[in-house]
């Protein structure tokens, strides 16, 4: 859009949009801030054509641009110009949490940097590198540090995709962190151990937070589209037609009649919680000295968590309750058609939701 044609749109600058592109669908939530509570203003979800979002990465821009236009004109805001968050994901992010001995903030800087040399896998002019103190140094001197380094190239990327939408990139976050976000925001009790887990398309994100700071941080690489692959292995079928059969399990009635494909779902879930089980095991006997007994409550999200019996699965490895995501709680609604939305599919809209309740200027 011409430059001089932007001054016809006069944008809301108290909307906050939070602009979730994942690998099956495109996400967008309009939020508004009043003090510490929040209107929600629209919402928008658009497919995303395959093998456009792989691993984080859009492989087709101008396509991808189309869906969050499209995603984006569904919410019947007046967004252009608004201020935007959009999240980062798989290979273009790196976590790590490390241990440092602490000389004071002025050398924190440069200890940063000669770790971050040691853990992303180019040169660090390659990358954006920030990082986040994690409670106070120890009676040894050590400082406890989550390091994130995101590659410029994807940084670059996200940016234009959101100037090309029209509206302004103010926040890259990462999934992982809005997805935590937006389970505080409903939480309000920050002295327990939580673990957030969001089922996605290509990956499971696994976020542990303890007294409200992130502990560890890991994506797996097994999502709903491990589902769909066995599915089609198994019952010689295509994967469209797995990806349809899946989906129809939401139908009680339709599961209970299908003992073949339960089978296999059983399957699938066993597997998933396995690794959820695997990786707290492995990062918090190395990381921290968190226990999984110690894990208050499981927070399910995203499409790849409504799988039959996954919820109860993770609930019985890790021996703790699990509960959906319910990012919209507490906020005020402004249709009807809200309402529709957020019983039914809150839990798709926890990434979005909490990279919206984003401001700019947030560390």
């Amino acid at each position: 859009m011409a430059p001089s044609l932007m001054s016809f749109f006069k944008s809301n600058s108290n909307l906050q949009l939070g602009i979730d592109v994942g690998a099956s669908a495109v996400k967008v939530v309009g939020l508004e801030r009043s003090g510490n509570s929040f209107k929600l203003m629209g919402l928008g979800w658009e497919e995303t054509p395959p093998g456009c979002v792989v691993d984080g990465n859009l492989s087709d821009t101008k396509t991808i641009a189309q869906v969050v236009s499209s995603a984006l004109k569904q919410t019947k805001l007046n967004y252009k110009g608004a201020s935007a968050a959009v999240g980062l994901r798989g290979i273009n992010v790196v976590f790590k949490r490390i241990s440092v001995p602490f000389q004071g903030i002025a050398e924190l800087g440069k200890q940063i940097i000669l770790e971050a040399q040691q853990h992303v896998d180019s040169d660090l002019a390659n990358w954006e590198i920030d990082y986040e103190p994690i409670g106070e140094p120890t009676t040894e001197g050590q400082l406890a540090i989550l390091l994130v380094a995101a590659r410029k190239s994807a940084v670059e990327q996200y940016i234009e995709l959101l100037k090309m939408v029209g509206v302004r990139p103010a926040i890259l976050d990462c999934d992982a962190f809005a997805i935590t976000n937006s389970f505080a925001q409903i939480s309000g009790d920050e002295m327990k151990t939580n673990l957030c887990v969001d089922v996605g398309k290509d990956s499971t994100k696994v976020h542990l937070t303890v007294r409200g700071e992130p502990s560890i941080i890991r994506s797996l690489p097994i999502g709903g589209s491990h589902f769909t692959d066995l599915l089609s292995r198994q019952m010689n079928i295509s994967p469209t037609e797995a990806e349809t059969l899946k989906w129809s399990l939401g139908n009680p009635d339709f599961a209970a009649s299908q003992p073949q494909i339960m089978d296999i779902c059983t399957q699938h879930t066993n597997e998933l919680c396995e690794e959820v089980k695997k990786t707290i095991e492995f990062y918090a006997g190395i990381e921290t000295n968190i226990a999984i007994r110690e894990i208050s409550s499981i927070v399910l999200s995203g499409g790849g968590s409504v799988v039959p019996g996954l919820s109860e699965g993770i609930s019985n490895v890790l021996n703790a309750d699990t509960i959906y995501a319910t990012p919209f709680r507490g906020m005020q609604l402004t249709s009807k058609d809200q309402e529709n939305v957020t019983s039914r599919y809150s839990h798709q809209f926890a990434v979005a939701t909490g990279l919206a309740l984003r401001k700019e200027g947030d560390k």
